[in-house]
């Protein structure tokens, strides 16, 4: 019997407004506010700098799950004291997100891949 292929993990940057999370395959996700809010033609110059390994202030760093076309971290709140948890599916180079945070959810979520163009 074949083995079931591990579904593809994502090595890209998506952005809403100023929220941008890069996604690495390894199921690390860092998560930063850009201001002003990033398009495609910043999404290269963003890698560059955006790192996991040497991450700098005001970037968190989590881990994500991808099960069944569905993705799920909880990462920190950029403005409150707790944590956001998001969870949502990409569809054709968008990722659309649940976020909840301090017992507010904003649904529906469309992030826009800027990375890889």
């Amino acid at each position: 019997m074949r083995k079931a292929r591990a579904p593809r993990r994502p090595a890209e940057i998506h952005a809403a407004g100023e929220q941008v999370f890069r996604f690495f395959p390894d199921g690390v996700v860092l998560d930063v506010l850009v201001k002003p809010a990033p398009g495609p033609e910043e999404g290269r110059a963003i890698a560059t700098w955006l790192n996991r390994d040497v991450p700098l202030g005001g970037v968190h760093v989590a881990r994500y799950d991808l099960r069944d076309g569905v993705v799920s971290f909880t990462t920190r709140s950029h403005f409150l004291d707790g944590a956001v948890e998001a969870r949502g599916t990409w569809r054709g180079g968008r990722l659309v997100l649940d976020l909840r945070e301090a017992g507010r959810t904003r649904t529906g979520v469309v992030f826009t891949r800027i990375w890889p163009a």
